[in-house]
């Protein structure tokens, strides 16, 4: 199991835009090299108009929007005759690095999510906090460092359940979805992610309301600058993210193909 799930990873890694299209471009150059002009030719010029357009705002706009859409924000109090009894925050990329500041050893994702799922915690004062996530080589797993921010911002230790032996999103929900059988659960995640998070969860069975976080897609209401459609890493690491996505999505779909065969 560990090598299909560090296959799986190594393939995830190379199938996103940058090294894809960097990748792209070096056979290209080969091509060339070899006299083959026109098509090395080519190979590089799409290589280079694609890594332009997905650091553009408008194309990462175009990209996430889709996925971060389908789920509205949690809005707190909005259905109060059914409490909340359980938050659950999935995990994310971290770097336990004990010289540094708690918060700054968790990624941007997963620094939104858990402040999220404190803020959740303490407007739902009855609600069990289920955080997840593993070490990935690191000392410490995404959980055990969520568990120690809801700690530092005021959550009672009673109230926290910590799961740090689940790899990915599939493996948090097969570990969780027993757990909040019957339950009214929160499930906090990145807005982009919530997509594949939820199929995940309801293919165990289970049936959480989403509560989304770190949306991408911003659109100001004034007028922008054109310097804002220039491109920018950001804008490419939008994009990426996105592709990220629908790569997780279209594996779900295939491997929900292979297995419904007879």
């Amino acid at each position: 199991m560990e090598m299909v799930f560090l296959a799986k990873k190594w393939l995830g890694s190379l199938l996103l835009p940058l090294p894809l299209l960097l990748i792209l471009g070096f056979f290209g150059l080969i091509m060339l090299l070899r006299q083959h002009k026109r098509s090395g030719n080519a190979l590089i010029v799409l290589s280079l108009a694609a890594l332009l357009l997905l650091s553009t705002r408008p194309v990462a706009n175009l990209l996430i929007a889709p996925l971060e859409s389908q789920y509205p924000p949690h809005v707190i109090g909005a259905d109060a005759a059914q409490p909340v009894q359980d938050i659950i925050v999935l995990g994310a990329a971290q770097v336990a690095d004990l010289s540094l500041p708690l918060l700054s050893q968790l990624g941007n994702a997963g620094l939104v999510r858990i402040t999220e799922g404190v803020r959740l915690a303490h407007a739902y004062p009855e609600a069990r906090l289920i955080m997840s996530g593993y070490a990935g080589g690191e000392g410490r797993s995404s959980a055990e460092l969520y568990g120690a921010v809801a700690l530092a911002l005021g959550i009672a230790p009673n109230r926290l359940l910590m799961l740090p032996e689940p790899k990915d999103t599939a493996e948090e929900a097969a570990a969780i979805a027993p757990l909040i059988a019957v339950r009214r659960a929160l499930l906090v995640t990145s807005a982009s992610h919530m997509p594949r998070s939820m199929t995940l969860f309801q293919a165990q069975g289970a049936s959480p309301q989403a509560a989304p976080v770190g949306h991408h897609a911003k659109e100001s209401r004034g007028t922008l600058p054109l310097y804002t459609y220039l491109p920018r890493g950001h804008y490419l690491e939008r994009s990426e993210i996105a592709w990220h996505e629908y790569l997780g999505l279209a594996w779900q779909t295939l491997g929900a193909a292979v297995s419904s065969k007879p």
